[in-house]
């Protein structure tokens, strides 16, 4: 029993494999270059931020050291109760820093006076200006010299300098440079008040005076301090919160905001950083140890314009995430395209395995046909001979019985000659063909197959012509195997003519190495669907067909190399194209076909 091969449809999983291995892929080379790229950003962000903290650094460091210069030239200089005003010296640095000094005490003790000359002396509120400004004391003297009022007690070299001043010309007294760095000494200006009718004394002992010195030191260095397009602002406090200094472009509540602002981690100066918002504005903060003269006085904060750097960061950011999403739409449309390719290539492989399959069916169905034929073949040759020896020998004498039993017996022979054509049919077709390929004429050919069926066409009321150019070249083919080829297709387009008809023969040079043998007929066509099924065995339209010459023809014109085409529409006839070798010149002469008489079949 044959045996059949059967082929597994692709499963869904496996459909579904590569595309998702392809889409793995790119989605990996995604991820791998979305890691990269993050690590150049984060590379590029530090640079950035290296760069910032460079500029602060320096900043800070200048600030720091004219500062500190401002503050040793404080230090060295020394002034009495009227030297000041007495006689100045514009073109000494130190003067100029004193002057800035006592001008802001000035402007403090000018301001007491004008609310304690509206409201009054008022105890609590004198008290609460005393601890705001970081005074000492501050005291209220008559216009006699005695003492109206004071926050603390009085040191007692004040009350001369208060009895000179009224006694005096002067508007102002003071004493405080000599007690900078003299723990226990204490600082003094005396003012004659607007009223005229008294003296305000504003004391201070040495940490006011610290606090008063380096704030109208820090004060002139960042007036003279260089800003750059990244620096927005500088601000400066002590380590109790209170403002040494400020400078920038942001407003100065809006800095005392962000400077309560939470801090972040330490580096390795002891400095921090942190995003603050100042309006519509984005800026690094970083915050320093303010140390001038290697002494910590409180903190220095410097406010970075960050615009340019946010601009470059936010481009490599798109860049980042555009190419990204780039490789992973790569990676998605590959895969669809895979999947269509592959789906496209499953079908089609599953339509050639559905052929094999069928093909291997019949194949079976045809080995087991040849063995019922060749099994069938001997019983027929048997009942061949026997009615011959029917007709010799018992034959009944008188006439009207011999010419009905004549008449039976040759029914019986053509019957059996019919069937042992059938046989032999599925026979050739289950061989292998097998051809001994010389060169020859196709119009000749097609000339002896015209003459061969002449008498069977004419007898059909259908007529049969041929056509071509000539010399018709040689085509390397079987004459027998040929002749049988074309001998069923001719049949065949015959049988399709209904009524009167016509069925061309018609041979033309295809190109340089091939030949068109055309057969067409004026019959009724065939359907579409039709077309694809006439070359299988044992398909036929026809209710005597066997199905088998057409199928017999096909294999044999294989055989010889060629190819078979057939054009067909329904009412309009039906073309069937051979398309078959030549032979080069140089093969020698063309063999001698030789043409039987019209009627006679041919010899293989």
């Amino acid at each position: 029993m044959p045996q059949t091969m059967r082929f597994a449809r692709p499963s869904l999983g496996r459909r579904f494999l590569q595309p998702l291995a392809v889409a793995a892929v790119f989605v990996l080379f995604g991820m791998l270059f979305f890691v990269m790229a993050t690590l150049d950003f984060k590379r590029i962000e530090q640079l950035l931020l290296d760069g910032l903290r460079t500029k602060s650094l320096e900043a800070v460091q200048w600030i720091e050291q004219m500062a500190g210069a401002n503050y040793r030239q404080l230090l060295e200089q020394h002034d009495d109760d009227a030297g000041l005003y007495g006689q100045p010296t514009f073109q000494d640095p130190a003067f100029s820093l004193q002057q800035r000094l006592v001008a802001g005490l000035l402007k403090a003790a000018r301001r007491i006076d004008h609310d304690s000359s509206r409201q009054g002396a008022n105890p609590q509120a004198l008290r609460e200006t005393a601890a705001a400004l970081d005074l000492a004391a501050i005291a209220l003297y008559d216009d006699r010299g005695n003492l109206m009022f004071a926050t603390a007690p009085v040191p007692d070299d004040i009350g001369p300098a208060v009895a000179a001043l009224i006694a005096g010309p002067h508007e102002i007294a003071l004493h405080l440079l000599h007690a900078l760095g003299r723990n226990g000494a204490s600082g003094y200006l005396a003012v004659r008040r607007q009223s005229r009718e008294g003296v305000l004394v504003l004391i201070l002992d040495r940490h006011g005076l610290e606090f008063y010195a380096w704030k109208t030191s820090i004060e002139a260095a960042l007036g003279e301090f260089r800003w750059s397009s990244d620096l927005a602002y500088v601000a400066l406090e002590d380590t109790r919160g209170r403002i040494y200094a400020r400078a920038g472009t942001a407003q100065a509540d809006t800095i005392e905001q962000c400077l309560l602002a939470a801090e972040a981690a330490l580096d390795a100066r002891g400095g921090s950083q942190q995003c603050v918002r100042i309006g519509d504005l984005k800026m690094l903060q970083i915050s320093y140890p303010f140390r001038p003269e290697g002494k910590t006085l409180g903190t220095i904060r410097i406010g970075l314009n960050t615009h340019e750097s946010d601009r470059l960061l936010l481009h490599n950011r798109r860049h980042i995430f555009l190419w990204t999403s780039v490789m992973v739409l790569i990676g998605l449309l590959a895969m669809l395209a895979l999947y269509h390719s592959q789906n496209r290539h499953l079908a089609r492989l599953q339509s050639l395995q559905d052929r094999l399959q069928q093909a291997s069916r019949l194949a079976g169905m045809g080995r087991l046909a040849a063995s019922v034929a060749h099994e069938i073949r001997n019983p027929l040759n048997a009942i061949s001979m026997a009615v011959q020896r029917l007709q010799r020998e018992f034959a009944p004498e008188s006439e009207p019985k011999r010419a009905n039993f004549q008449r039976l017996t040759r029914v019986l022979r053509e019957e059996v000659g019919r069937l042992n054509r059938l046989v032999e049919n599925v026979l050739g077709l289950a061989r292998t063909v097998r051809i001994d390929p010389r060169p020859g004429s196709p119009a000749e050919l097609l000339e002896r197959i015209a003459d061969l069926l002449h008498d069977e066409a004419h007898a059909a009321g259908v007529r049969i012509q041929t056509e071509g150019e000539k010399p018709a070249p040689l085509i390397s083919m079987d004459p027998a195997g040929m002749e049988q080829a074309l001998l069923n297709i001719v049949r065949n387009a015959m049988q399709a003519v209904s009524g009167e008809g016509c069925v061309t023969l018609s041979w033309k040079a295809e190109g340089k190495d091939r030949v068109r043998i055309q057969v067409r007929d004026t019959g009724t066509g065939m359907a579409e669907e039709e077309i694809g099924l006439i070359f299988e065995p044992f398909y036929t339209t026809k209710p005597k067909g066997v199905g088998l010459g057409l199928a017999i023809a096909h294999e044999i014109i294989a055989a010889h190399g060629g190819e078979i085409q057939v054009t067909s529409r329904e009412g309009a006839g039906t073309t069937v194209t051979v398309l078959l070798p030549t032979v080069p010149a140089s093969s020698g002469p063309m063999p001698d076909i030789e043409k039987p008489r019209p009627g006679e079949t041919p010899q293989p």
